[in-house]
């Protein structure tokens, strides 16, 4: 399945989803993250990372398990289930 960078932005500002992709090295990574400004730390919010591809293959993301900021590169997202 092919996710598109809005859609998954748009998840990702909304709420915390798992995003479950496949890392350079060939394994598997399910990511709890976000970019729903609550849940980052304060000197971040309204800050998140600037997109710097004229055509986006990297999604950078706030991890909540390792607070800090982490990227998956869009084509290797096998999976995002959004947290209710």
């Amino acid at each position: 399945m092919k996710y598109k960078y809005n859609d998954i932005i748009q998840y990702l500002q909304d709420a915390v989803a798992l995003v479950t992709f496949t890392k350079v090295d060939g394994t598997e990574r399910v990511m709890r993250c976000t970019l729903k400004k609550e849940f980052l730390p304060e000197e971040y919010r309204g800050k998140a990372p600037m997109l710097t591809e004229t055509v986006p293959v990297t999604v950078s993301v706030w991890d909540l398990e390792a607070s800090g900021w982490r990227s998956f590169r869009l084509e290797n997202v096998t999976k995002v289930s959004v947290e209710k």
